[in-house]
């Protein structure tokens, strides 16, 4: 939508003078809607967000320059995968059912394969207000523009009783829960989803010298900039080559992660759960994290059986002690694991032995996964997995390096048994302050023009990526 109009009006209703207010999210730039770190997918595989130009102007939205949600949809992402903003980013509000214009959302979509969207209101504390999936969303011609509308009336009683508000907006993308699975992937196409509410407060705001929406800070953190040390400016440390029976990932860029069913758990007990990218890797990030539950699978669990150890990356600016709890519904029995003292303000990357979690004699049908500070803490994990046996030799020859001197004063030298394909130097506030492609066995870097410090290197050999330090003084 190209012209932003936010109808506001005041209407006497039960529950006094309430400022009513039209929300139109029509990803335009500069607002909470048009911003794409305001959204987060969700499921495994996530939908891939961008906000572009209407690519196909046809039917109800015709204007080629009008921004619009675009989505990449993979045919094997959960039956409920979908997007939603971050909490507080949209600001918050509350339905009003005497109010006949708060009973209908609406949206224009454009899809590429015939399927069903569904959407669903949110609580701060990420209970549901509603969620509608019925064939309302139902969408039967593709590639072409058309509007939905769903009836909200059926709200759920207690929220509307009670003082409690809305602040996260979801939608389904193709719903296939309950029917057959999906014969494709796609492109799905959204612009000016409308629904009107009372308005409770504003967007969350990076200038506004409040901790409101997302942010984790004054003014900073969630969809505000990092907080100074509340967040880590660089990626977690990039986990070793292993053989793929050797691994169970729960969740790693490096190896090929297990299907959870639920992420997190409507029964978890945090803030907030965002998935977030430092340095381009994937990255969970929690805020007010009193526990943090998954679900792989209730039929049959994940087999953790074989495995000698569970490997994690934390980081935290807190200092409340963490453990890992895993559970077998299947028999009805769990255990839990320390991580041990807990180290602020930097990556920590635990191993644990799993005899820590002989508590747990059956290991073969593992459902559900819980990360658990002793208090609410603002968390970051990252390389969460199983392993046995060791490492993958061949494959760790490749990656492996020699970087001399180090320290150095100016100069250091990187070498390998096969071609370095890519070396990326990193300052420890994140920037990456040079990048070279030798593609030979050998390369020298001159870090004459840098200050003097810690840096961290990235070197890519065979696609597989390892990380040093050097110091230069």
């Amino acid at each position: 939508m190209k012209k932003i109009t936010l109808l506001s009006l005041f209407v006497l209703s039960t529950f006094g003078f309430a400022q009513q207010q039209q929300y139109n999210l029509g990803f335009e730039p500069s607002t909470p809607s048009g911003t794409l770190s305001n959204w987060i997918p969700f499921e495994n595989p996530n939908p891939v967000l961008s906000i572009v130009d209407n690519p196909m102007p046809n039917g109800v939205n015709t204007s080629a320059t009008t921004k619009v949600m675009k989505v990449d949809l993979a045919q094997n992402s959960a039956c409920y995968a979908g997007f939603i903003n971050a909490h507080g980013a949209l600001g918050t509000w509350r339905f009003d059912t005497s109010v006949p214009s708060n009973v209908t959302v609406s949206m224009q979509v454009n899809k590429s394969f015939v399927g069903k969207l569904g959407v669903k209101f949110v609580t701060p504390t990420n209970g549901t207000v509603i969620e509608v999936t019925t064939n309302e969303g139902l969408v039967n011609t593709v590639n072409e523009w058309v509007t939905l509308s769903w009836n909200i009336s059926s709200l759920n009683v207690a929220e509307q009783s009670a003082p409690s508000s809305n602040d996260q907006f979801v939608i389904f993308l193709d719903f296939t829960c309950g029917g057959p699975d999906r014969t494709t992937g796609g492109t799905i196409l959204i612009d000016n989803v409308t629904w009107n509410a009372n308005k409770l407060t504003d967007p969350a705001t990076c200038s506004d010298g409040i901790q409101n929406g997302s942010e984790t800070g004054v003014d900073c953190g969630g969809t505000c900039a990092p907080c100074a040390g509340q967040e880590p400016l660089v990626a977690a440390p990039t986990p070793p080559a292993r053989n793929a029976v050797d691994v169970v990932s729960i969740y790693s860029n490096a190896y090929a992660n297990v299907t959870l069913s639920e992420l997190p758990t409507t029964w978890s007990q945090l803030g907030s759960f965002t998935p977030v990218q430092i340095q381009g890797n994937d990255t969970w990030k929690m805020t007010g994290c009193e526990f943090l539950g998954m679900v792989t699978n209730y039929a049959t669990g994940v087999d953790l059986s074989q495995m000698e150890k569970m490997h994690i990356d934390y980081w935290t600016p807190n200092s409340n002690p963490i453990s890992v709890k895993i559970v077998n519904t299947v028999v009805g029995a769990e255990a839990v694991a320390p991580l041990g003292p807990v180290v602020s303000g930097s990556w920590q990357s635990i191993d644990v032995d799993m005899t820590a979690f002989s508590a747990l004699a059956n290991k073969t049908s593992i459902t559900q996964l819980l990360i658990d500070p002793t208090a609410p803490s603002i968390l970051f994990v990252d390389n969460f997995y199983f392993y046995k046996g060791t490492l993958n030799n061949a494959s760790f020859e490749v990656a492996k390096v020699k970087l001399f001197p180090n320290p150095t004063k100016n100069t250091f030298t990187i070498e390998a048994k096969n071609s370095i394909q890519n070396v990326s130097v990193v300052n420890m506030l994140g920037q990456e302050v040079l990048s070279v492609t030798p593609n030979e066995l050998s390369t020298s870097i001159d870090l004459t023009r840098f200050q003097n410090g810690v840096y961290l290197v990235k070197t890519t050999i065979d696609g597989t990526v390892s990380t040093s330090k050097v110091i230069k003084e």
